[in-house]
């Protein structure tokens, strides 16, 4: 399926809801590809409104073209079917690229030295999804639930932690109810907890409300050095903060709500994945086990 492919099932469907439910998309999705198709284009494509969807006098036209765009897109797909197999397009996100993609490579690389392993990180799980589904990537690194029409095999079980300077009242404290803190306490967001499709997005939503976030979304190694200045609390998990800890004056506090996020490699499902991509999400699997064995020891 090609760039322009979600507009044309929408213009034959006459409304995203089914246009979405025939691709596989979600609705939200469908909307965001074709908002971001209209954006590239500087021009309108539909008019919207409760019954469904038109195009406009602007989209019919385009319409024409993007069909012979897609047609001749399958045509490429097709010649450069043989040439595909020498690369392999992986999405990932911090915490996977340094606790596991070096070991993951090196055993990959050596059976099979010719394949080129491009690595895209990606800033939201909406971002892989969508280069999935647009054939941009073949799997991606993913942290929230498998969206339709694909498969997501899981990895790892990942804890959120509380985070405070070691100079907090707090760091006194066990185990911590964080939304309990909301009224009291600053929050410094993570890029990841703002994310609407995040398991720790309640978090964000319950500081947000009590107009308490200390600053914009930040970076996991920001947020944990803000933190160290007493600036505020974060709530990260496990398999970020085992890179941003070493040397940080800061506590990890276990949380009374237990978030936890399922990571997995998210990819089409079996009959539609090539066989690379069985072999990486195979040594994958193999890599992530043996990481557990070695490397996953508390953090408190």
């Amino acid at each position: 399926m090609g760039k322009y492919a979600p507009v044309i099932k929408t213009a034959e469907c006459g409304s995203m809801t089914r246009a979405a439910h025939v691709l596989g998309y979600t609705q939200p999705s469908l909307g965001y590809i074709i908002n971001n198709i209209e954006n590239d284009l500087g021009v309108k494509l539909f008019y919207r409104d409760q019954r469904g969807v038109t195009l406009t006098e602007t989209g019919s036209d385009l319409l024409k073209l993007m069909r012979k765009i897609e047609a001749m897109e399958d045509e490429l797909q097709e010649a450069a079917r043989v040439s595909q197999w020498e690369l392999l397009r992986v999405g990932i996100f911090a915490g996977v690229s340094a606790q596991w993609m070096p070991e993951i490579l090196e055993v990959f690389s050596k059976t099979y030295p010719k394949v080129v392993v491009k690595l895209e990180t990606e800033k939201n799980p909406l971002a892989g999804e969508l280069a999935l589904r647009e054939h941009r990537l073949d799997c991606c690194f993913h942290g929230t639930k498998c969206p339709p029409g694909m498969e997501l095999i899981p990895l790892y079980k990942d804890p959120y932690y509380l985070v405070v300077s070691k100079h907090s009242p707090l760091a006194l404290r066990g185990k911590t109810a964080v939304l309990d803190l909301a009224e009291h306490q600053s929050l410094i967001p993570t890029n990841e907890c703002a994310e609407q499709d995040s398991v720790a997005h309640p978090v964000y939503e319950a500081f947000a409300k009590a107009d308490h976030l200390a600053f914009q979304p930040q970076e996991n190694q920001m947020a944990v050095a803000l933190v160290e200045r007493g600036l505020g609390i974060s709530v990260l998990p496990g398999l970020a903060l085992r890179d941003c800890l070493p040397g940080r004056q800061v506590q990890l506090l276990p949380l009374k709500e237990g978030y936890v996020r399922e990571i997995g490699l998210l990819c089409p499902r079996e009959t539609e994945r090539s066989p690379l991509a069985n072999a990486f999400l195979r040594m994958t699997q193999e890599q992530v086990e043996l990481w557990k064995q070695e490397h996953d020891t508390p953090l408190l």
